[in-house]
């Protein structure tokens, strides 16, 4: 089990890696250092990220998993968990840059999966503001760009996430028990989760040339006019997100 380090500044100390059966494990996260509220978040997020992902729902014409990647990853212990106590609610962003670098470096060189498809790092923040995690990564930012050039695919959980899925508007499926960031392969069906974004496109297509035929509407003229409307209404739900943590309402 390793050992919870302890964050001295301006950098970041080395992350730990938990198996999926140590992030589950209450009493040897305590021993191992961990704080009660980061023990707490570990065993939480470890746990609905083991098992609501799994859910098998509708998807358009096909029934299968919210996540269809998550069964074949845990078989092949692709998956683990990390997490930083940060000591802020607010943490400055270059601060955050530095975070998910760090565990981009550890995505890279301590995961042990023979397909490398299947490698996933849950990196849990416990007590930061979990817009603040979306803040970090917006397109106006380059550290989302930079991971994808690395070929890890980046994604924010936190507990009010204002985001539905693609396939189930009542479906909100990146509510996680607390603040993490997933870091998973960059793969060629991911266009749809980047095609809005200019310089995603890009790094895209440096990677993989043009996406699947099935995908390549996502994009276009059309498309992009509908997402014009989802844009402003995604806006109003931060806004409303926001003003909810600022005054400290349920759920925040």
């Amino acid at each position: 089990m390793p050992t919870f380090p302890v964050e001295t500044s301006p950098g970041v100390s080395a992350l730990p890696v938990l198996s999926v059966e140590e992030a589950l494990d209450e009493p040897t996260l305590l021993h191992s250092g961990a704080s009660l509220e980061e023990v707490s978040a570990i065993r939480q997020c470890a746990a609905w990220t083991t098992t609501f992902p799994l859910q098998r729902v509708r998807k358009r014409r096909r029934v299968e998993a919210i996540c269809p990647m998550l069964a074949p990853s845990l078989m092949a212990r692709g998956l683990v968990f990390s997490s930083l106590s940060m000591g802020e609610r607010e943490p400055d962003l270059d601060r955050l840059d530095e975070v998910l670098r760090e565990a981009a470096d550890v995505f890279d060189r301590k995961i042990d999966c023979v397909d490398s498809r299947l490698k996933c790092l849950v990196l849990i923040l416990p007590g930061v503001r979990g817009a603040r995690l979306l803040e970090a990564t917006t397109p106006e930012r380059s550290i989302k760009n930079e991971l994808l050039r690395r070929g890890i695919l980046v994604g924010e959980f936190f507990p009010t996430c204002p985001f539905a899925t693609t396939f189930n508007p009542r479906l909100f499926a990146l509510r996680s028990p607390a603040p993490m960031y997933v870091l998973r392969t960059f793969l060629e069906s991911d266009w749809r989760f980047i095609c809005q974004i200019p310089s995603w496109q890009k790094t895209y297509r440096e990677r993989f040339g043009e996406p699947p035929e099935k995908l390549r509407h996502l994009g276009g003229p059309l498309w992009r006019l509908k997402q014009k409307l989802v844009w402003r209404i995604d806006a109003l739900k931060r806004r409303f997100l926001l003003r909810k943590e600022e005054t400290g309402l349920p759920g925040s």
